[in-house]
């Protein structure tokens, strides 16, 4: 099957009182910016505009589209920073026009490189429903190889690297391989779970939209965002989430600035807001996800400091990953793989 990027563009305008105040429009997952930064900035006496994606293959569409899609600020992954940052297509982002930068811990800001400022990091996981699961998953297995009472009640992430990262994880190679041989054998692995599957799609979209969204029971998703899941459940409080046996990756979120901004000056401004040590660390307990920035973390409540689903031990960080930039020709390879298990998947369906 053809890769074709589609999306759909949601924009959420958060103030359309503010008489011809500046807009900044940010490109953004759901509720990736909590209501109380919203609401100081716009204080400030600027609007905001939020275009949502929801995964990584349909924020990078619209970014190389931004003439049309306007965007001033996008949350990008550390890979794309610096692979659309040395395109050309990104600001480099440094502390003269980003003071705030020296408050950002030295392993994130090298993670985001010079086209983008961290903004939030997290784990990759396993969100399940208490109320259908009696025991914890443990191993990606349990999900890659559900038992018959979990089977077409599973979700995985359509994304040629998240998608495959559980496969490769319990073969024990890296996420990043660019082996063929490993990635035939990641390849099979998820060809043998697809007819198990109930969606490809990112689960808070998958609980927003879908008419039989109170069928999925477990879930690969990042750290964070099994609490927006609960908040699409009417009873509340049924997702937990947990970090499988064999690891996991650390992502970190980047804040970026196309080069063809609208208001590069105002975005700029929003960067340095956001990373105030008390904004900074309002919006990550908020958001429920590690903030980088280390002046912030003085503010942090000791609840949210000690939840090992934000800051995990340190032996669950030995036996993480970390993202790299891929070569086109492993990400065309990575792209045909993920296409072909979608489509085995769809086919199963029909049967």
């Amino acid at each position: 099957m053809k890769f074709v990027f589609t999306f759909t563009v949601f924009v959420l305008s958060f103030s359309v009182s503010v008489a011809q105040a500046d807009t900044l429009r940010v490109l953004n997952w759901e509720n990736y910016l909590s209501k109380n930064s919203q609401s100081q900035w716009l204080k400030k006496g600027h609007n905001i505009e939020t275009v949502l994606f929801d995964n990584d293959q349909k924020r990078d569409a619209i970014l190389i589209n931004n003439r049309k899609s306007m965007i001033d600020v996008a949350v990008v992954d550390e890979t794309i920073g610096q692979s659309f940052g040395h395109q050309g297509r990104l600001l480099e982002l440094n502390t003269q026009n980003v003071p705030s930068l020296t408050l950002i811990d030295p392993f994130w800001r090298k993670r985001c490189g010079k086209y983008a400022v961290p903004y939030l990091w997290g784990t990759m996981g396993i969100a399940y429903r208490t109320d259908k699961i009696a025991v914890a998953p443990k191993s990606w297995l349990d999900l890659l190889q559900p038992v018959d009472s979990l089977k077409g009640h599973i979700g995985m992430m359509d994304d040629y690297t998240d998608m495959l990262a559980p496969a490769l994880f319990v073969k024990n190679y890296s996420i990043n391989t660019e082996d063929e041989a490993q990635l035939k054998q990641a390849f099979n692995v998820l060809k043998q779970q697809a007819p198990d599957i109930l969606t490809y799609d990112y689960p808070i979209s998958f609980l927003s939209n879908a008419v039989n969204a109170d069928q999925l029971y477990m879930a690969q998703i990042y750290s964070g965002d099994h609490l927006t899941m609960n908040e699409k459940v009417e009873s509340g409080g049924l997702w937990e989430y947990v970090v499988p046996k064999e690891g996991t990756l650390l992502w970190v979120d980047c804040l970026a600035i196309p080069s063809d901004s609208r208001n590069p000056t105002l975005a700029l401004q929003f960067i340095n807001f956001l990373n105030q040590p008390k904004v900074a660390a309002q919006n990550a307990e908020a958001i429920y996800l590690a903030t980088p920035n280390i002046a912030a973390k003085a503010f942090l409540s000791d609840e949210f400091k000690n939840d090992k689903a934000v800051y995990p031990d340190e032996d669950v960080v030995r036996r993480s990953q970390l993202y790299k930039v891929l070569t086109p020709e492993n990400i065309k390879l990575r792209l045909r793989i993920t296409n072909a298990i979608v489509n085995i998947y769809e086919s199963s369906k029909t049967r």
